[in-house]
């Protein structure tokens, strides 16, 4: 009898075992709904570049990746509470937040992969109405909670007037039915919708060009993960992964290794 139990006991510690190692060896990555980044086919699986650099990333340090769809202004409390290990999706590490802190004093960011900027979408309607930074003044504006274009629509015109999203995505239909007067956005995302389909009558303010911005993996503050995803990404970069998966989602002339910023 004392035998049996034993052996029970052992299966018991055995499977805990597993179940521990199984959750170790997970990478839940917080993203939200960003056309040829991170978003969900006709099946309900996520698709996109950065969620197959992901896979890639994950496939070198030997973890499975998970995406997890998140509010982005409530991003940096996804990761100091551990319901994820990183964001990764379009996370712009050369930024400031609203309260005046750099981001990469908040969590640790892994390599720059891809070149990205803000962008004003506007109807065309109001293409007469809108062509200088000096005319948002006293316009209202849609953005993605805590993003980079939430903190630039801020400061053109009264943070008042600024309806924020918890995605991008979302900021299009309000432009577009005139709820809002211009939208901020990643240009990387508005050249895949403005002016086309639905969108066919909205555009993008291209006198209006704002800085240049790098997109990085964010981890919390100290984490091991940083320094593995690192040596991944630029093995990636390496042997021609990451070009392949770009010219797959049409991303090839944005992709830069950045090491430093």
């Amino acid at each position: 009898m004392k035998k049996i139990i034993a052996l029970i006991l052992a299966a018991i510690m055995c499977a805990f075992c597993f179940a521990g190692c199984g959750e170790e060896d997970k990478l839940v990555c917080g993203v939200t709904i960003f056309e040829k980044m991170n978003e969900l086919d006709a099946d309900g699986n996520w698709t996109g570049f950065e969620t197959e650099f992901a896979q890639a990333v994950g496939e070198k340090i030997g973890m499975e990746v998970e995406f997890k769809e998140i509010d982005w202004g409530q991003k940096y409390l996804e990761l100091e509470s551990g319901k994820i290990d990183c964001v990764w999706n379009g996370f712009t590490a050369n930024s400031t937040d609203d309260d005046g802190v750099a981001r990469k004093d908040k969590v640790d960011f892994s390599y720059g992969y891809m070149l990205n900027q803000q962008c004003v979408v506007i109807n065309k309607a109001n293409a007469d109405l809108i062509k200088t930074e000096a005319d948002l003044a006293g316009k209202t504006a849609v953005v993605e909670n805590g993003s980079a274009g939430d903190s630039y629509a801020k400061s053109v015109t009264d943070a008042d007037k600024v309806k924020g999203f918890p995605a991008q995505n979302k900021t299009f239909l309000e432009v577009k039915s005139g709820k809002a007067d211009f939208a901020v956005v990643d240009i990387i995302l508005a050249q895949n919708i403005c002016g086309k389909g639905d969108y066919a009558d909205l555009m993008i303010v291209e006198s209006i060009e704002l800085s240049s911005e790098i997109y990085a993996v964010g981890f919390k503050k100290g984490s091991e993960l940083t320094e593995k995803v690192n040596k991944a990404i630029e093995e990636l970069f390496e042997d021609g992964t990451v070009e392949a998966l770009a010219k797959k989602y049409g991303f090839e002339n944005t992709i830069k290794l950045n090491k430093e910023f």
